[in-house]
């Protein structure tokens, strides 16, 4: 077989801009084991302890990368409780500056709830006992530190809150950590070509990064049994929205949202996640065939080399993970359960309504800055509202303390994965929620509403809600 000049040069091109990549890009197509968080849970009263200090990770097979984490590791631990459970929770803060930290999705008042009046100093603690009085869920702690909550979050301030209850333990549903039910922190990063995150805030929006991680890793993969497999997703990205996809077309069946199980599974083909937002779902993986989650389109060859000059935001790869079925036998043999909770979601009548408009080129929430000596919003204990949140720039929007149903998405219905209770919401328009307060906070220890692209919360993009106690 002969070449011509023109294929020579052709081929000698490709090889050169090849090895011109960075090295993150041409580290895309090496595949790693999924690395799964250690498990700790809350049993006889023994206190849960989560030291936030410097370690360092491998982000690239290696070398690694001086990172922040929980309990001397890159993120954090999983942290199971249970309904029911009194929980005394140990933060130890070994960083050199201030960090505050609250766990997304647990209802708990306001004076629990951690932020800016728990902020710890270098070498503090804080030790809160947590009364978990909420149906099973899947919610992540993270640093929610005034102003630095997106250095602290991409530094690696997070992890998985898993809470359990009777109606979790009795579905048959794979429920054996790490083995058929597995967590999946989803971030995206721009690392240098010795591995290391770059992190360099946009002056407006959110910052994307052009490397997708899962638990830390590139391009992962999980050998799971041939049956079902349970996937808890996290986006703790600082800005970015997933969509995600199976690459044989098979179904996602999702079975819970922020605030636990939905009424019944819901089959989709693509599942939408934004940042702060979880979602649990369901693969058949009976057949035996390998399948892979991905993300969008992944970046071409000129657009790897445009890279080279300009920070990215596509993608080098879109792989999320990829699960390869072996001859193990399922833990969890039952069909896919046709309802998950008993009886229909019920909501309430809404006392009155609301209108927010998030900041864009400008930040904000209707047009007043995050002020922490400043209540913005009063609400009363045990009562529905309605809040019609606006944004022109697609973005999260996230609650503390309460739960929400979507009630309309730009004046249609909401998709049927997002009809669970829930705290986080990609709004991108105008979004209509139905807002229920479980808990009550105070004037000193209010709870915070914010954008969940998290350098426009840091700018203040965020707002003070005291939920007045129920009489």
């Amino acid at each position: 077989m002969s070449f011509s000049r023109r294929h020579f040069l052709q081929l000698s091109g490709a090889a050169a801009c090849a090895g011109a990549l960075p090295r993150n890009a041409r580290a895309a197509a090496v595949e790693t084991a999924l690395p799964v968080p250690p498990l700790i849970e809350s049993r006889r009263g023994q206190p849960l302890f989560l030291t936030l200090q410097r370690s360092h990770w491998a982000f690239m097979s290696g070398s690694k990368s001086p990172v922040w984490g929980v309990n001397g590791m890159y993120l954090g631990p999983t942290v199971r409780v249970w309904n029911g459970d009194d929980v005394k929770l140990i933060y130890s803060n070994r960083l050199n500056e201030p960090v505050a930290m609250t766990i997304s999705g647990l209802q708990m008042p306001g004076a629990l709830m951690g932020g800016a009046p728990r902020l710890m100093s270098p070498g503090a603690d804080w030790a809160p006992v947590l009364p978990v009085r909420q149906a099973a869920a899947t919610c992540w702690y993270h640093a929610n530190t005034p102003n630095r909550m997106a250095p602290h979050v991409y530094n690696g301030l997070a992890g998985m809150w898993l809470i359990e209850d009777a109606v979790s333990k009795a579905l048959p549903l794979p429920n054996h950590y790490g083995v058929d039910d597995f967590p999946l922190i989803i971030q995206d990063k721009r690392l240098d070509n010795f591995g290391t995150p770059v992190y360099n805030p946009p002056q407006n929006g959110g910052f994307v990064g052009d490397t997708l991680l899962v638990n830390g890793v590139q391009n992962p993969f999980v050998e799971v049994s041939r049956g079902w497999v349970r996937l808890r997703l996290l986006n703790a990205s600082n800005a970015r929205r997933y969509q995600l996809t199976l690459s044989d077309s098979r179904p996602f069946h999702v079975i819970a949202s922020d605030q636990g199980f939905l009424p019944a599974p819901v089959p989709v083909q693509q599942l939408s996640l934004a940042p702060g937002e979880r979602r649990e779902v369901l693969l058949d993986m009976t057949q035996g065939d390998e399948v892979t989650i991905t993300s969008g389109i992944a970046a071409s060859v000129m657009d790897r080399l445009r890279g080279l000059f300009e920070p990215s935001s596509i993608l080098t790869s879109n792989q999320v993970l990829t699960l390869r079925p072996t001859g193990l036998l399922p833990l969890v043999t039952d069909n896919l359960p046709m309802r998950l909770l008993a009886d229909q979601i019920l909501d309430g009548v809404a006392v009155r309504t609301r209108e927010f408009r998030l900041g864009d080129a400008l930040p904000g929430i209707n047009g007043a800055l995050w002020d922490m000596t400043r209540i913005d919003t009063q609400a009363q204990q045990n009562s529905f509202e309605r809040w019609i949140i606006h944004s022109d720039t697609p973005q999260a929007f996230h609650i503390q303390g309460v739960m929400f149903l979507v009630k309309r998405v730009n004046g249609a219905q909401a998709m049927a994965e997002d009809r669970g209770w829930k705290d986080t919401v990609w709004v991108d328009g105008d979004i209509e929620l139905l807002v229920f307060f479980p808990q009550a906070s105070t004037e000193h220890f209010p709870f915070v509403y914010h954008s969940q692209t998290l350098e426009m919360a840091d700018r203040g993009t965020a707002g003070q809600l005291l939920v007045n106690p129920a009489p």
